[in-house]
Order: C-alpha cells, then structure tokens, then sequence
C-alpha cells in the first residue's frame, strides 16, 4: 500500500486489529460513505490485514451488495463460494470451508502459481464483464488448474511440516480437510461455473426441465470421466437449492462410472451432507434470532424454506435404509420444530397482544397494526409446518390462545369505549373491532371472523 492519504481523509491503519476496528467504525456511516470506504479499501489489494475490515463490514455489504472488483484471489476461490461459512457459523467435519481460512490460503499457493500465469489471468478478466459466469469461467481455468496443484503441494507441506503448518493455519487439523475440499473444488471449476451460469441464481427455488437436462448432462459427462469428480459438484449445487433432495433424485436416475456400490456411497455422503447443512443453518438462524429485531415474517420464511429442504430429501433417505442418516434426519426435524416452537411460538400472542392493546386505551397506529399482523401470519404459516414437523399440539395450543386473547382485549375495548348519543359504537371501537376481526381471520380463517362480527354487532349497536 503506499504512502498516500486516501480521499476520504482516513488515515490507512496498520495492524490487523486495527483494520477490523475500522471496518467496525465504518458501519456507523450512511450508505453513500460506506461504500465509499469500501472501493478505497478494494484498492489496498490482497494483503491479508485488510480481511479484518471486510468481514466487519460483511452485514452491510450483503445488503447493498456494491460491485465488486475482481481481485485474483476472489476470483480463485469463487467456484467455492457456496460453499464458504464465517467462523462463527462454520462446522466442523460437514465438507465447508471457513472464511478466516481463505487468506492463509490464498498467501500459501500464489507462492507456487506462476506470476506470470497470475498476471495474464488478471488483465484478461479486467476486459470481461464480472457477471458473465461463462467467460470468467474459460478465462479462470488455467488460474484453478495450477491452484490444484499449488493446493496439493500445500497440503502435502502442511502433513510434512508441522511449523510450516501452524505458521499459516494453527494447530486445526480441520484446515486440511478445507484445503482439500476446495483442491476437489478447483479440480472442476470450469464445469461449475459454466453450470452456475445456466442455472437460475441462488437460492434455486425451481428448476425448469431444460434445467434438469443440463444438471443431469453434466453429472453424465463427469461420471464417464470419473464418478469421484461429481461429488465436489455436488456439494455446491446442492448448497445453491433451496430443495436439495431434487438434485439426490436427478442422482439417483444417472448412470456414473465405477460400481454401483461407489455411487450409493455417493449418494449416502451426499445426503448426510444435504441433512447437516440444513441442521446448519437451523443453527444459524436460532443464533440470529431476527425475532429480536421486530421480524417474524423473516422467521416463518426461514423455517419454511428449512422444512421444504428437509421434506425434498424424504425419499432418497428412505432409500437408502441407512439408520445412522435417518437419525440425522429426525434431528434435524426436531430442530427445525424446535426453531419454531422457540422463535416464532413462544412468545408471539404476546407481541400481538402489546402490538394492538398495549397502548394504555389508546387506538393502535397503523405500523402498531401491521405489527400485529406480522405475528399473527406467522403463527399462521407455523401451522402448515406443524404436520411435518411433529408440532401440531403445540402449535394448534398456541394459535387457539393467540385467538382468545386477541378476542378478550376486543370485547374489553368495546365494554370500555364510550359510545355515541345514540346507543351505537363510536369510530374507535369500531376500528378496535376490525382490528380484532382481521387478527381473528389469519388466525381462524373468514368464517370464524365472520360469525365474531355478526355477534359483536349486535351486541355493541
């Protein structure tokens, strides 16, 4: 990095702390600032202090998502990006690769790409458009075919050299599993990238048949090649789907080189991989919890989207008779019903409650009422889960109370509101009532809101 003072008058830290303390301190700015930051930092290049900064400031940069300037190690390490976990959210022994692993990495191997090599790949990607996954796919090749080598050559240094070792890595013998995760990775990177390409973006939710062709066709080719070369494809096409028990099917329907034992080997590892990765991100989202935040809608969605995964894999699963992956999928089941129960369950009758009555008399505002029917929908959307979950009780417990607290504080408000001269109930607990009736209709359906209507009306004219 030289010596000059960068635009926005912020002095280049030195330490590696002290670029993680800046990136900390930039996510108190506005938008506009940040991602000034952040080309500025992109300047820096490689170095690997720099990290710091990029993994605090990684919350905002998923959401504004700026463009991003191909540097070579990014480009090295994209056919692997689905498959990349921060620390904290990193497991062990599940075929992923951690994050804070990738700069040791990428310091270890350029030693062994050529420079020149390095160099040719840089300029002719500094011509092509970053989103064109195909082109940057033919232009990355030779970079991913001597990083298999220089990843091997790493490996080998880190199982020869102990020193060598924990001077890049520490002492984790889990690092050598990630590095030879990403070499398999990199052994078929063009074919991955290509795919990417033709595939809808992540997370793939459908796959229309021409879709389906195209995986398919490429499992085929790979598997005449050799049957081993699929799995590293399969991992991270499986990390791209939100139902990856589709891509175990199209599996299953393929002819592989080697042994019919080899490919239901295959498939076995496959699975536990599918399973363990969705318990992954139950995990995850249980730590983050965006309940805390105010957002419901965010819960119900993930738990939906963590049950359809688990359901996809159903089948294959059963297949397989394998009672050590059918115990994983009944956890995993358990978890995911855990989730709700704890996250979106637990409490939620208690934030409607305080969303639409907890106003010391006074009417609800219309953010306090979208509120409400933000925890309503989702105790809603929890049920359809119930079934295959295994939570029905809990769940049709929680909605009926939800639905007589919501029908108590209503009929309280309308005994408590003056009426008007003539007997009839005034604006506000009209606009109380309907308030109530429209939680009443997600919680119990149209029909129940209706026959609360009929009743409430004719009792409070």
């Amino acid at each position: 990095m030289n010596d000059k003072k960068p635009a926005s008058g912020i002095t280049p830290p030195g330490k590696s702390s002290d670029w993680a303390a800046l990136g900390a301190d930039v996510l108190r700015l506005p938008d506009r600032k940040l991602l000034q930051i952040y080309r500025l930092l992109e300047q820096v290049g490689d170095k690997p202090e720099v990290s710091g900064a990029f993994e605090a400031m990684r919350p905002r940069l998923t959401t504004l998502r700026p463009p991003r300037r191909p540097a070579l190690s990014r480009l090295f390490f994209l056919p692997a990006e689905d498959m990349l976990d921060d620390a904290e959210h990193y497991s062990r022994r599940l075929n992923r690769i951690c994050r804070s692993t990738l700069s040791p990495c990428w310091q270890a191997v350029k030693d062994h790409i050529p420079a020149a090599l390095q160099q040719e790949v840089y300029r002719e990607v500094s011509h092509v458009d970053y989103r064109d996954g195909a082109a940057i796919a033919v232009l990355c090749e030779p970079l991913w075919q001597a990083g298999v080598e220089a990843l091997a050559r790493v490996i080998t240094d880190c199982q020869n050299n102990l020193k060598y070792k924990i001077s890049l890595f520490g002492r984790d013998d889990d690092v050598q599993r990630q590095l030879d995760t990403l070499r398999q990775i990199l052994s078929v990177a063009v074919r991955i990238e290509k795919l990417k390409a033709a595939l809808p973006p992540r997370p793939i939710l459908d796959l229309a048949e021409s879709h389906v062709e195209i995986i398919r066709a490429t499992l085929i080719d790979l598997g005449k090649e050799d049957a081993a070369l699929t799995q590293p494809l399969l991992l991270v096409l499986a990390s791209r789907m939100q139902r990856p028990g589709e891509l175990l099917r199209m599996l299953s329907e393929v002819r592989l080189g080697g042994t019919v034992a080899e490919k239901e080997n295959l498939t076995r590892e496959m699975s536990g991989y599918v399973v363990g990765n969705l318990l992954r991100q139950t995990g995850d989202f249980d730590r983050e919890n965006p309940l805390i935040h105010g957002d419901p809608a965010s819960l119900a969605a993930a738990a939906e989207r963590l049950t359809d995964g688990l359901n996809s894999v159903n089948d294959t699963v059963q297949g397989l008779k394998d009672k050590e992956i059918s115990a994983k999928v009944k956890n995993a089941r358990a978890e995911i019903g855990q989730f709700v129960l704890k996250n979106i369950c637990a409490d939620v009758d208690k934030g409607l409650t305080e969303a639409l009555f907890g106003h010391g008399g006074a009417l609800p505002s219309n953010e306090d009422v979208k509120k409400a029917e933000q925890f309503a929908l989702a105790l809603r959307r929890s049920s359809k889960l119930a079934g295959p979950l295994g939570i029905q009780r809990e769940v049709t417990a929680k909605i009926n109370e939800a639905r007589q607290h919501v029908i108590s504080n209503t009929l309280a408000t309308l005994r408590d509101t003056p009426r008007n001269r003539d007997g009839s109930m005034n604006a506000d607990a009209q606009r109380q009532m309907f308030n109530g009736l429209r939680m009443v209709e997600i919680l119990a359906g149209s029909d129940e809101a209706e026959r609360l209507f009929r009743e409430w009306s004719a009792q409070y004219r």
